[in-house]
C-alpha cells in the first residue's frame, strides 16, 4: 500500500538544470513525477550559479545552500544545520550518491535525530576526483555512509555486489533500474538524418571525451563529412577545445553548452550514432533517451551497461581512441547492422526502463520503510 500523499526531503548535490545530465536530472525528474502523483516534494540542494535561494518550481520547492567546493563537491554547513532543524517534518529523507558531501551530512543528520533515510547509489566511482583519493574514501566514509541508510537504491545486481564487498547488508539493497519517460519518445518526429555522431556528458575526467575527440579524428580522416556534436558543460571543457584546435577538428565538432531535456528528441533522431566513452558511469539517461529514439550505441565496457548495450551496439574498452574509431567506421559502413541496434534498443528500453515504474518502485520502498 502507498502512501497518499508523502513528504519528501531529497537531497542532491547536483540539480538539472544547473547541471543536464545524470543525477541532476535523475532528481529533477523523480521529484516532478512524484509530485505529480500527489507527494509533497523539497529538494536541498548547492548554488552553482546565480540561482535563488529559495524557488517554487510549481511541481517541488527548491532550497539551496551555499558552501565552498572541493574536486566539485560543495560542502556548506549550512545544509547540515537545516537538515538537523528541519528532516524531521518529513516523512522519509531520499539522498543521491554516497560520493557527495550532502550526503553525509544526511547520515550525520540520520545519526542525531533518527529520521528515515535512503540513499541512491549513481555509481561508485567519482569522475572528478583522484583514484586513490576515491579507494581511501570508499573504504572509510563511503563505507560508513552506506552502512547508514535505512536502504540504498541501486540499478544494477552488478552495483549491488560492488556494495555488498563493501560490507553493505545485502538485504538493505534494493535495486530499481533506472528508466526514462519512454511516452515522451513514442511519437517519432520523423526528421532528416545528419552524419552526426552524437555524446552528451559533463566535461570531466571520468567521461573519458579526450578519448573520443582523438578517436573521432582518427575516423574523420577517411570519413570527413561526418560530424560529432558535443554537447554539455564542465571544468574540464576549455582543454577540450583546446585538443580540437590541435587536431584541426574546429569545422567539425560542434559544441552547445545545454539544450533542455524535452528539446533533444530531435536531436537524438537526427543523429545516427549515440556515444559513451566514459571511464565511470552509472545507467546514464541520455544513452536510454537515444536508443528509444533509434540510435545504435557505441560504449565503453563498464560492467552495468554490457547487459543494456548488449544487442543494440558496439561495446569498446576505455581509454582507446583506436577502438572508438574502428567502432565508428563499422557503424557507419554497415547501415544494416545500424539499423538492427537502433531498432533492438528502442524495444529494449520500452520493455525493460519505463521511468513510470522506476519512480513507482521507489515509491512502494518509501512506504515500506515509513510503514516500519
Amino acid at each position: 500500500m502507498e502512501y497518499c500523499n508523502m513528504k519528501i526531503l531529497r537531497v542532491s548535490s547536483d540539480l538539472y538544470p544547473a547541471f543536464v545530465g545524470g543525477i541532476a536530472l535523475h532528481v529533477h525528474e523523480l521529484s516532478v513525477m512524484q509530485s505529480k502523483m500527489g507527494h509533497d516534494v523539497t529538494v536541498y540542494t548547492s548554488i552553482w550559479t546565480n540561482e535563488p535561494l529559495y524557488e517554487d518550481r510549481g511541481d517541488y520547492d527548491v532550497i539551496r545552500f551555499k558552501g565552498f567546493t572541493i574536486f566539485r563537491n560543495s560542502i556548506t554547513l549550512k545544509l547540515l544545520s537545516a537538515l538537523i532543524s528541519n528532516a524531521k517534518n518529513y516523512d522519509v529523507v531520499h539522498a543521491h550518491s554516497q560520493l557527495y558531501c550532502s550526503t553525509l551530512f544526511c547520515v550525520i543528520g540520520k545519526r542525531i535525530k533518527k529520521f528515515p533515510l535512503i540513499i541512491t547509489n549513481h555509481g561508485l566511482v567519482s569522475q572528478t576526483v583522484p583514484l586513490w583519493i576515491q579507494k581511501i574514501y570508499m573504504m572509510t566514509i563511503g563505507s560508513f555512509v552506506l552502512k547508514s541508510a535505512d536502504y540504498i537504491i541501486t540499478y544494477t545486481i552488478d552495483e549491488k555486489k560492488l556494495l555488498v564487498d563493501y560490507g553493505v547488508d545485502p538485504s538493505k539493497i534494493i535495486i530499481i533500474h533506472n528508466g526514462i519517460n519512454v511516452e515522451k519518445f513514442l511519437i517519432p518526429l520523423n526528421v532528416d538524418k545528419k552524419k552526426q555522431i552524437l555524446w552528451i556528458g559533463k566535461y570531466v575526467p571520468g567521461k573519458g571525451v579526450e578519448y573520443l575527440v582523438e578517436g573521432f579524428a582518427d575516423f574523420s580522416h577517411n570519413y570527413p563529412d561526418y560530424s560529432l556534436l558535443m554537447i554539455g558543460r564542465g571544468p574540464g571543457k576549455d582543454m577540450i577545445c583546446n585538443k580540437i584546435d590541435q587536431l584541426s577538428l574546429n569545422q567539425k565538432i560542434k559544441m552547445v553548452d545545454f539544450i533542455p531535456n524535452d528539446e533533444l528528441q530531435i536531436i537524438y533522431e537526427e543523429s545516427m550514432i549515440f556515444i559513451s566513452p566514459s571511464l565511470a558511469e552509472g545507467v546514464p539517461k541520455t544513452m536510454l533517451e537515444a536508443m528509444v529514439c533509434g540510435l545504435p550505441v557505441i560504449s565503453t565496457d563498464l560492467p552495468q551497461l554490457v547487459d543494456i548495450v548488449e544487442g543494440c551496439g558496439i561495446i569498446i574498452p576505455c581509454r582507446d581512441p583506436s577502438a572508438i574509431c574502428h567502432a565508428l567506421e563499422q557503424m557507419t559502413t554497415d547501415p544494416q547492422f545500424m539499423a538492427q541496434c537502433g531498432e533492438n534498443g528502442r524495444t529494449k528500453v520500452l520493455s525493460n526502463y519505463d521511468w513510470r515504474d522506476t519512480v513507482e518502485k521507489t515509491n512502494e520502498l518509501f512506504t515500506k520503510l515509513i510503514s516500519s
